[in-house]
C-alpha cells in the first residue's frame, strides 16, 4: 500500500498510509494534523487513484509546498519522492514500507526461504501475555514458578525505571537492569529510531567486560533486525553462527555470536525502536523462557520510553506557547496603545492576528508643523517569520518618518531597507500624511489595499491613486502620491486584507462590496464605522475561524456638531 513516512518534525517516524484523497494541514479536520505554525490550516493533499498514480497538490497554502526541493503546485509522485510542509518532511513510497536498518549493515538484509523451518530459533509476539492466562488444574508447580518470577521481574524494572523522564537516563537504566536479568549477556543495546530522520541510531550501548570497545565492535547484525522488524517478533538464536534461520552474516561472524535475543520496542503498532542482547558462550538463560521475558521487558520498556517522549514534547510545546505569548507582547509593544488625540480629528484601531503573533502592523507618529502619519502594514505570510519582519518595519517606519516627509520618498526608504530582508517575503504598505491645519491627506501605497473615503453626505470612494509595487520586491519600485482635502464629516477607511477576505463557513470572503455598504450605513463618526464593521465581520464569519490576520484603522475630521 502507497504510503508516507515522516522523516523530519514532530511526528518523526510515523506511517501514513495513503487513502484516496489524504488532507495535511494544521486543521483539527486534516487527516494528517502538523502542529506547526508555518503549516497552513489546510495546505495539502495527496490524490490517489484506482490506477495507482498519486498526486501531491498545495491547497494555496501561505509558504508553499517542495517536492525534492522545489516549489510545486500539483505533480505527479514517483517512489522516493520527498515532499516538504513546513518544517516537516514526508517520504514517498508506493508499495510497501521499506525496513530502515543501520547503514554500517546494509548487506545483510535478506532472510532465506527456509526461514521457518528452523527449530533453532524461537520467537515471541511482543504482545505476549506473560502471565499466559489463569491457573488450571494442569498448571504445574513449574509453570506456577516460572511465571510468579517473570512478573516479579517485569514488576521490580518497572519499578525502577518507571518514574524516570529523562529519555537517555531511561535508556541506562534499563539496559542495567537487563543486565542484571541475563547475567551472561555480552553486550547489550538499545537501538532507537530517530525522531528527526527516522532512521535507526545506537542509543544506548552496554558491555559485560570493562573497556570502550572501538567503533568497528559496535557494528550489530542487520540480519537479526530485519527480521524483528518485518515479523515485529522478539526473536531468539541460540547459536547465531548455525542457525539456518538467518544466512551467513559476516557481522555474526566477527562477534563469534553464539546467542542472541533482540525484541522489538513496539507503541501502539509503531516500532520505536529495539533491544537486543548477545553473548559469546551458549547462555542458559537465553532461551525460551529468556525471550518471554526479553518480550515483557520491551513491552514495559516501549511504554516509558513512549511516555517520557511525550512529556519531553509536552515540555517543548509549554516553552513554545511561553515563548509564543511572549512574542505576542513584545509585538504588542510596537503597536499604538491608544489612539492619537489630534484637534479637530477623532482616531480609531482594530486589530487582531489570526496566530499567537501576526505580520500586520500600524502605526501613528506625530511629526512637527501640525502632521500625523498613518501607515498601515502587512507581511506576506504569517507566523514567527512574519511577526519578526513586522517589528522590523514598524521600527524603520518611526526611524524614517521624521527625515522622509513625502510618503513617495518614505516607501523608497522602506524598500530599500526591506530589499534582502527576508528572502521570498514582502509587505505591502500604505502610508498617510495628515496635516490637520491644512486638513490635507497625502498618501502612497506600496501594492497595499486601497483605503476607503466615506464623505460626510454618505458617498464612498476609493482612493486608487498613489499605487506601487510591495516593498521587497525589486529596488526599481516607483511609488506614485496622491492628494484631496479632508472636509468636516469625511471619514478615511484603511485596512488590511484580513478585512475583505474573512471567509465564512462555506469559504465565501466579506468582500470589498460589502465592506464599503458596511461603511456607508455607518455613522460618520470612525468609532462607528469600526464597530459597524466589526459587528459585520463577525455576522458574516460565523463559527468560521479567523483565517488572517484583521488590521483596521479609521479617523476623520469632526463636522460641525459632532464631539470628539
Amino acid at each position: 500500500m502507497a504510503h508516507l513516512i515522516i522523516t523530519k518534525g514532530e511526528n518523526a517516524g510515523t506511517t501514513v498510509p495513503l487513502q484516496k484523497v489524504t488532507c495535511i494541514g494544521r486543521g483539527l479536520d486534516m487527516d494528517v494534523r502538523l502542529d506547526d505554525l508555518t503549516v497552513s490550516k489546510r495546505h495539502a493533499r495527496v490524490l490517489s487513484d484506482d490506477r495507482g498514480e498519486h498526486i501531491v497538490e498545495d491547497l494555496a497554502s501561505s509558504n508553499g509546498t517542495l517536492l525534492n526541493g522545489v516549489q510545486v503546485t500539483t505533480k505527479k509522485l514517483r517512489d522516493g519522492d520527498e515532499i516538504t510542509i513546513g518544517s516537516n518532511v514526508f517520504v514517498f513510497h508506493k508499495g510497501t514500507k521499506e525496513s530502515p536498518i543501520l547503514a554500517a549493515d546494509r548487506t545483510l538484509l535478506h532472510i532465506g526461504e527456509d526461514a521457518t523451518s528452523t527449530s533453532v530459533v524461537s520467537a515471541v509476539d511482543v504482545g505476549y501475555d506473560t502471565a499466559e492466562g489463569a491457573a488450571t488444574a494442569d498448571t504445574t508447580i513449574e509453570d506456577l514458578s516460572s511465571t510468579n518470577y517473570r512478573l516479579r521481574t517485569l514488576l521490580e524494572i518497572f519499578q525502577s525505571i518507571g518514574a524516570a523522564l529523562d529519555e537517555d537516563e531511561l535508556l541506562s537504566k534499563i539496559l542495567e537492569r537487563l543486565f542484571k536479568v541475563f547475567p551472561e549477556t555480552g553486550r547489550g543495546f538499545i537501538i532507537l529510531r530517530d525522531p528527526e530522520t527516522g532512521q535507526l541510531t545506537p542509543r544506548a550501548v552496554k558491555m559485560a567486560k570493562p573497556g570502550q570497545p572501538d567503533e568497528e565492535k559496535l557494528q550489530i547484525s542487520g540480519t537479526i533486525l530485519e527480521y524483528v522488524l518485518e515479523q515485529k517478533q522478539a526473536v531468539l538464536s541460540e547459536d547465531a553462527m548455525s542457525d539456518e534461520r538467518f544466512p551467513t552474516s559476516q557481522s555474526i561472524l566477527d562477534f563469534e555470536m553464539r546467542s542472541v535475543m533482540c525484541a522489538p520496542l513496539m507503541y501502539q503498532q509503531q516500532i520505536l525502536g529495539f533491544i537486543l542482547l548477545d553473548t559469546q558462550r551458549i547462555a542458559s538463560n537465553y532461551n525460551q523462557e529468556g525471550l518471554t521475558l526479553l518480550a515483557g521487558i520491551a513491552n514495559q520498556a516501549a511504554l516509558t520510553i513512549a511516555n517520557a517522549r511525550l512529556h519531553a514534547q509536552l515540555l517543548r510545546r509549554e516553552r513554545l506557547e511561553q515563548d509564543l505569548r511572549n512574542a505576542r507582547r513584545i509585538q504588542n509593544s510596537f503597536l499604538p496603545k491608544e489612539p492619537p488625540k489630534v484637534e479637530g480629528y477623532e482616531f480609531q484601531d482594530w486589530y487582531g492576528t489570526a496566530l499567537e503573533v501576526g505580520g500586520d502592523f500600524y502605526d501613528f507618529v506625530e511629526l512637527p508643523d501640525k502632521q500625523m502619519l498613518v501607515v498601515v502594514g502587512d507581511v506576506s505570510g504569517k507566523g514567527i517569520s512574519a511577526a519578526l519582519l513586522m517589528a522590523k518595519m514598524a521600527s524603520n517606519v518611526r526611524f524614517l518618518a521624521g527625515s522622509e516627509p513625502e510618503p513617495g520618498d518614505l516607501l523608497t526608504k522602506l524598500n530599500d531597507v526591506a530589499l534582502g530582508s527576508a528572502e521570498d517575503m514582502f509587505v505591502t504598505v500604505l502610508v498617510m500624511f495628515l496635516d490637520w491645519q491644512s486638513h490635507t491627506l497625502r498618501l502612497s501605497t506600496a501594492g497595499h489595499c486601497y483605503p476607503l473615503l466615506r464623505r460626510a453626505d454618505g458617498r464612498i470612494e476609493r482612493i486608487e491613486g498613489g499605487a506601487g509595487f510591495p516593498v521587497g520586491i525589486t529596488r526599481e519600485a516607483e511609488f506614485p502620491e496622491t492628494s484631496f482635502a479632508m472636509e468636516p464629516g469625511d471619514v478615511v477607511c484603511a485596512f488590511s486584507d484580513g478585512i475583505t477576505e474573512a471567509m465564512n463557513e462555506d469559504g465565501v470572503q466579506f468582500g470589498y462590496k460589502r465592506l464599503a455598504n458596511t461603511v456607508t450605513e455607518a455613522t460618520s463618526s470612525p468609532d462607528e464605522v469600526v464597530k459597524s464593521i466589526q459587528r459585520a465581520i463577525r455576522e458574516h464569519a460565523g463559527s468560521a475561524s479567523q483565517s488572517d490576520d484583521l488590521t483596521l484603522v479609521c479617523f476623520g475630521r469632526i463636522g460641525d456638531g459632532q464631539v470628539r
